[in-house]
């Protein structure tokens, strides 16, 4: 790439980036308050879209390395909006949203173990960035799980957990989805759901059906099946 070229590309990266992260911010307010009007789209993906062109994977991989030099200096806070400028850039791409709010939610967590203020809210930054990427790709049980993973492993909040591994199973999914979500209705309380849960990995002759028979026996003799 020419160097006069390359100046180009960057201020035209420094320009529009700004725009299109507004842009999701507002596309996902819209969504969560039910505001589907046209008046409220601005032309910032538009815009972005038409001067970035074919530069919007060099850009993203470039952002990418910012993000993990950032990660491994120690400074946390700049991960945000890079990896909020790397979604603008490849929405439909599950893996920046999984990678993302699994990095915010349990490695920047974990980096910051003596200050729980601060890990609740990378915890609820991990979790908000896995709903805008659900907004973006809502039709693939991917990031429905990463939530209700995140929710029922590091959160301990199982309502929540269910609602979103619910999602999940609605899609084509691995059997563990279905499995996560039979031990979550069972942390949550609900032991027939789990019960019926489990039965589904047992009727489509699963390889977690051995499992699910021994679950199911623990639940209706015992009460509780899982550790």
């Amino acid at each position: 790439m020419r160097p006069r070229h390359a100046k180009k590309y960057l201020l035209a990266l420094l320009l529009f980036i700004p725009i299109g992260l507004l842009q999701v911010g507002i596309d996902y307010q819209r969504k969560v308050e039910d505001l589907e009007s046209d008046l409220l789209l601005l032309p910032g993906q538009v815009a972005g879209n038409l001067v970035l062109g074919g530069f919007k994977g060099l850009a993203a991989d470039l952002l990418w390395l910012n993000m993990e030099e950032y990660w491994h200096s120690g400074h946390h806070h700049k991960v945000l909006p890079l990896l909020e400028t790397i979604s603008w850039l490849q929405p439909n791409y599950v893996l920046v949203w999984a990678i993302g709010g699994w990095h915010m939610a349990y490695n920047i967590y974990a980096a910051i173990e003596d200050d729980p203020e601060q890990q609740a809210y990378w915890y609820d930054q991990g979790t908000r960035f896995l709903k805008k990427g659900i907004y973006y790709n809502p039709d693939k049980y991917d990031l429905y799980f990463e939530l209700g993973w995140t929710y029922y492993h590091k959160g301990k909040d199982y309502p929540n957990a269910v609602t979103y591994l619910a999602r999940a199973v609605q899609y084509s999914s691995p059997d563990y989805v279905t499995d996560v979500l039979a031990h979550a209705y069972e942390k949550a309380g609900d032991i027939p759901m789990a019960i019926e849960t489990w039965q589904v990995l047992i009727d489509k002759k699963s390889s977690f059906s051995d499992i699910a028979v021994r679950m199911i026996h623990d639940l209706k003799t015992k009460g509780k099946a899982t550790p």
